[in-house]
């Protein structure tokens, strides 16, 4: 870059992604044009080393206005919970009941009125303090929840397809209603395969009929996509 002073602007943007296996950022200028990206290697979860954290997070170029920042954290760990059954004082209780009880971590939750519901996930207590002192005023999201407010936000009818890391998200929506949410392990094209003909299999999903979208921060596997259009006619890849 000709002009490093851009990289220390505090008008530059910040958009950061966690996830399991680390942590990615890009910091873009007014016009949106990306300056830089970077990735942090390292587990995150209750027993990260938070030195090396810090340590990484003295770079000039991340002292970003918190009202520049946005925070996606990407976990398996939440729970979308209908409107009528929220409530802040029951949700430890609630959560717990799915996902088990954890010392180390704290429970976040995000209301989305369009969907008639709140999505509430599970975060190392000591990240989202850092995260809370470092840039304030940032909202942490998680990742299921940028997706339907983005992505899905026109309630298209589909199974959607969103594929992570050695995992996958699961989402239909039929009618504009939200049918199923779910997250798989997966560790082949197999094992992604089974998930969603067992998705399609338990909503009575007609694979000839009823679309398939695929989303993915990466190129989506060739040999995935030839695998799945042998059992469902209408694949689609969202770009």
């Amino acid at each position: 870059m000709s002009d490093k002073s851009q990289l220390y602007s505090v008008e530059n943007t910040l958009d950061m992604r966690i996830c399991p296996d680390g942590i990615s950022y890009a910091v873009s200028d007014d016009n949106q044009q990306i300056l830089l990206r970077q990735e942090l290697n390292i587990p995150i979860g209750p027993g990260t080393d938070m030195g090396v954290f810090e340590h990484f997070f003295s770079q000039p170029e991340l002292q970003i206005l918190g009202e520049n920042v946005s925070i996606f954290y990407e976990s398996n760990q939440y729970q979308l919970i209908p409107g009528e059954l929220f409530s802040e004082n029951d949700l430890e209780k609630l959560f717990s009941i799915e996902h088990g009880v954890s010392e180390n971590e704290i429970i976040l939750y995000k209301l989305l009125p369009k969907w008639g519901a709140s999505l509430a996930f599970r975060i190392s207590s000591r990240i989202q303090a850092f995260f809370e002192h470092k840039y304030p005023e940032a909202v942490i999201e998680h990742h299921i929840s940028l997706l339907l407010k983005k992505q899905l936000a026109n309630r298209e009818t589909a199974c959607w397809l969103n594929i992570r890391k050695e995992m996958i998200d699961l989402i239909v929506i039929q009618n504009k209603q939200l049918q199923l949410l779910n997250s798989y392990p997966v560790r082949s094209n197999e094992d992604c395969c089974y998930y969603v003909l067992n998705v399609f299999e338990q909503l009575q999903l007609d694979t000839e009929t009823f679309c398939l979208k695929i989303m993915s921060e990466n190129t989506v596997n060739e040999q995935l996509l030839v695998l799945l259009k042998q059992y469902v006619r209408n694949v689609e890849i969202i770009k």
